[in-house]
């Protein structure tokens, strides 16, 4: 890690680095508390197990600064996540971005519209050309977030999301990433991944007062459409109309 990802990158197990703002130490306690809670265990035991051994990463966005340097600094953080991944193939890691200051009561297609732009400007400031292989349409049942030529999962989680416990970690939108080569060992083809995804899905259903995600699939695949698994409705029905990225570069 050069000395800039040092300064903004950290990990669970790690203390804060001192140029971070009070609100993202904040934050970053807030969904640290919440994912290794013991009186209401969440139910991704995969995210408490990292925040636990230390392979969840933290970085921030602060919305109060110069947007095109906080998009440079965070497509920074993303590209170092990404090649920590690679270096530990074995380990499965996971980075959160804090977005903030958060902006008190706030409606959920205000947050869904700030993690969409977020991933936009992220994909625009990619400096690495998407892979030959990968379709940019994410209608294709083989798109997926692709960023520094690795496939992604993004997920949001904010306050608006309720009784969907699940998608609410901190105070403010706070965007989870993983590399798609994790989900190798848990793929629902195989006999681990389906006891891995079974077991989600009950932690879900007892943690969660509202139905599982219509387009999260049955437990055995997913769904065509990835990008309806990012952000999706509190009651869990199924996502229609468009995949709202940008994709033009700039």
């Amino acid at each position: 890690m050069d000395e800039t990802a040092a300064a903004r990158l950290w990990t669970s197990v790690d203390q804060v680095p001192s140029r971070t703002p009070r609100w993202a130490a904040e934050e970053q306690r807030r969904v640290h508390d919440k994912l290794l809670d013991t009186e209401s265990p969440y139910p991704c035991h995969f995210g408490s197990i990292g925040e636990s051994k230390g392979s969840n990463y933290y970085t921030y966005w602060d919305q109060s600064a110069d947007f095109p340097s906080e998009a440079a600094a965070v497509a920074h953080d993303l590209e170092s996540f990404i090649g920590f991944q690679r270096a530990l193939p074995d380990t499965r890691l996971s980075l959160l971005i804090l977005v903030g200051p958060a902006q008190g009561e706030a409606e959920l297609a205000m947050y869904r519209a700030q993690f969409w732009h977020i991933l936009s400007t992220l994909h625009t400031s990619d400096r690495v050309p998407q892979p030959a292989d990968a379709p940019e349409d994410p209608e294709d049942s083989q798109w997926e977030f692709t960023f520094a030529g690795e496939p992604l999962f993004a997920f949001g989680t904010c306050p608006a999301y309720g009784p969907r416990r699940s998608r609410q970690l901190g105070k403010g939108l706070v965007i989870a990433m993983q590399c798609r080569s994790v989900f190798q060992s848990i793929s629902g083809s195989t006999a681990a991944g389906r006891a891995a995804k079974k077991r989600i899905r009950h932690s879900l259903s007892t943690y969660e007062d509202v139905p599982l995600l219509a387009d999260s699939g049955d437990g055995t695949g997913s769904t065509t459409q990835k990008w309806k698994q990012y952000f999706p409705e509190v009651d869990g029905r199924p996502l229609s109309g468009k995949c709202p990225i940008v994709w033009e570069k700039n």
